[in-house]
């Protein structure tokens, strides 16, 4: 478990759980997403991530959307099959990755929305 109570981001100033949560209603793009998910795991200890459960450790890297929604299908999946001594941190993870997978998929919807509407008044 690490030291710090919350992640911190990489610029060192600590951020709440609804902090967090707040940047990823920010975000304006699915890259904005990606950066938060990437930033959010650089906040824990690797001795942290590496004792997850080898279904809940994070990609090496999160570089697309897929990744984000796969993680956080993985979570949720183990945070609902099994409880162990890893539980509250699968559990913040899932929490997070979970909201940044919903986002994405309003993000994604909002363009798919307007790249319709462009072709339509073409």
């Amino acid at each position: 478990m690490s030291i710090h109570s919350f992640p911190a981001n990489p610029a060192g100033l600590h951020m709440t759980g609804t902090t967090w949560q707040h940047r990823l209603d920010a975000a304006r793009t699915p890259e904005d997403v990606i950066a938060a998910s990437r930033d959010y795991l650089a906040g824990f200890d690797p001795f942290e991530l590496q004792a997850l459960p080898p279904d809940c450790r994070a990609p090496a890297k999160i570089v697309d959307v897929d990744d984000v929604s796969s993680y956080a299908f993985e979570l949720v999946r183990h945070e609902c099959a099994e409880r162990d001594e890893t539980g509250e941190l699968v559990h913040r993870l899932a929490r997070f990755f979970s909201h940044a997978s919903m986002r994405l998929a309003q993000l994604t919807a909002r363009e798919t929305g307007i790249e319709a509407r462009g072709r339509e008044s073409a």
